[in-house]
């Protein structure tokens, strides 16, 4: 999985759904006792299709690692072309999902395209994982159990709008992006080391900034209406977050 392209369409999935400031736009119009309320709805229903992403996510992890057939299956050359077209299936429904906007709202059909999205995502996952041994991989689901839930909770808690943070984090995700493709041709442990608590720290800033938006009440902010979109956002941060933490802590078979 390409990590450096797919950091990049998260940019600019960011640029084209975020809302104007607040009252400015369709965006952020939440105001009064009625708005919480509907943010309340929002925020248990980003989390409830969040929950079920991950389930089936790490419920694919589990297989591959546990089911033999499966786990010798995925690393045969039939399963690394499965992946690859696994991995163009994702691109394909995620460029969907966020240039569309009409798409991401209608149902069942957005729920069609998230579930396909999910599958393949765990697919690759599921692969990659299975190169690592089970000690490693559970290892780096707990840490990244618990760092997900302590930035959650943070972000909710605190003060500081990290909604207002975009210019920044666009300079820093370039850096990152340049440097992750100089990571491709040195083949240096160290940088790869580097280059893999980097983009933890990225993803756990972009968790962060993702959590206020669908948070609301902040200086951007995601519609109510945009709940398939927002448990895709935080889907992908926690995808890649477990994905970093694994590539820094794991060991390979």
């Amino acid at each position: 999985m390409s990590s450096t392209d797919d950091t990049n369409e998260r940019l600019q999935l960011k640029s084209s759904y975020r809302d104007d400031k607040q009252g400015e736009g369709q965006w952020g119009d939440f105001t009064g006792l009625e708005s919480k309320e509907i943010r309340h709805v929002f925020i248990r229903k980003v989390y409830s299709i969040l929950m079920i992403q991950l389930a089936i996510t790490f419920g694919l992890i589990a297989l591959f690692h546990f089911i033999p057939s499966i786990h010798t299956f995925v690393r045969s050359s039939n399963g690394q072309w499965l992946y690859f077209a696994s991995y163009i299936v994702f691109v394909i429904v995620y460029l969907t999902l966020i240039c569309s906007q009409r798409l991401a709202r209608r149902f069942p059909l957005n729920f069609i395209f998230l579930g396909i999205l999910t599958l393949s995502m765990g697919y690759m996952l599921g692969m990659i994982s299975a190169y690592y041994k089970v000690e490693s991989v559970l290892i780096a689901v707990g840490i990244t159990t618990i760092v997900c839930l302590g930035i959650t909770l943070f972000s909710f808690q605190t003060k500081y709008d990290f909604t207002s943070c975009f210019g920044v984090l666009f300079v820093v995700t370039l850096a990152f992006l340049i440097f992750g493709i100089v990571c491709i041709f040195t083949y240096s442990r160290i940088m790869y080391t580097i280059y893999a608590g980097l983009g933890a720290l990225i993803f756990s800033i972009f968790l962060a900034i993702d959590t206020q938006l669908i948070m609301g009440g902040k200086q951007h902010e995601i519609s109510a209406e945009d709940y398939v979109f927002a448990s895709l956002m935080l889907y992908i941060d926690v995808v890649y977050i477990f994905l970093y933490l694994l590539m820094l802590l794991g060991i390979r078979k």
